[in-house]
């Protein structure tokens, strides 16, 4: 049995990992919390590898607060970079693997055809910077690592986009939201699933980075008029422009993801973001994650 240190497993991503790890009981999964391991704190990783070793580190830790990032650039650096470089140290002397999640904001979202891996990457705000420079770390280490680029992330968690939508729907007969950015969704229990389907294949390693993402471009308009329609507000979705929309960072407005790669690679068939959105906002409805 292969065991894994999960960080930052109270995070969105985390508790999808949580959502889905009795379904993998091959994997010995050690959910760590940012009081036992802080990805900033070095000697944390010691503390928890004496106390329970693991094989691996699938990293669900980082600063997400686009827009913030812009005011705490020296935050984002400390979590998104120095704590990348935290993690990678500890991974290279005790010879574990490294899952690193990344983002579409690497990207200027300048092109009109979906990004591959080899794209040449141009963050346009220090989220996407602070980002692009941990992967930089990682893409350099001499122990086993995969880094997953996801865009638009969503689930039953945390704060996002999906769960946004649900709440302004009980509480305003009127949302605005942009239409002139382009993306996929990534729903982060599906992801999970297949992070720990196919960690223990050897060739997962043979590259060093995946794009995963649902199926389908969309817009953020389109896909707030979806969560809608799915659960029959009343509430008037409304198109604006990302000019109407005043936010601190500037987003790419086409950072759609080409998932060719790992779908080819391991043979994966990866839903629609339809069919993932209703069986996200199903959970949140049996759950009452709201």
């Amino acid at each position: 049995m292969s065991s894994f240190l999960i960080t930052g497993s109270e995070g969105q991503l985390g508790r999808c990992f949580q959502a889905v790890a009795q379904e993998f009981p091959e994997h010995q999964l050690i959910f760590a919390k940012k009081t036992k391991v802080n990805i900033t704190l070095p000697h944390t990783f010691e503390k928890a590898y004496q106390l329970q070793p693991f094989d691996g580190i699938i990293n669900c830790a980082a600063y997400t607060h686009v827009d913030q990032a812009e005011e705490e650039s020296n935050l984002a650096s400390l979590v998104n970079v120095k704590g990348i470089k935290n993690i990678i140290d500890f991974a290279e002397e005790k010879a574990l693997i490294v899952i690193h999640f990344s983002t579409d904001y690497v990207f200027d979202g300048s092109t009109t055809k979906p990004y591959k891996e080899n794209f040449p990457t141009k963050p346009l705000n220090f989220y996407g910077d602070s980002k692009f420079q941990g992967e930089e770390i990682v893409k350099k280490a001499s122990c086993p690592h995969i880094i997953f680029r996801l865009s638009w992330m969503f689930s039953p968690f945390g704060k996002n986009f999906v769960k946004n939508i649900l709440k302004l729907s009980n509480t305003t007969k009127h949302i605005k939201v942009v239409n002139d950015q382009k993306g996929r969704p990534t729903y982060g229990i599906d992801l999970a699933r297949v992070v720990l389907g196919n960690i223990s294949k050897p060739d997962l390693f043979e590259y060093n980075c995946y794009h995963y993402a649902m199926q389908g471009a969309t817009s953020w308009f389109d896909f707030a008029s979806k969560i809608a329609s799915i659960i029959k507000s009343p509430c008037e979705i409304k198109p604006c422009s990302t000019v109407e929309f005043s936010s601190l960072a500037i987003r790419p407005k086409q950072s759609i993801l080409d998932t060719k790669l790992i779908e080819n690679h391991l043979s994966l068939s990866i839903s629609s973001w339809e069919d993932a959105l209703e069986r996200c906002l199903k959970r949140i409805e049996i759950n009452e994650y709201l």
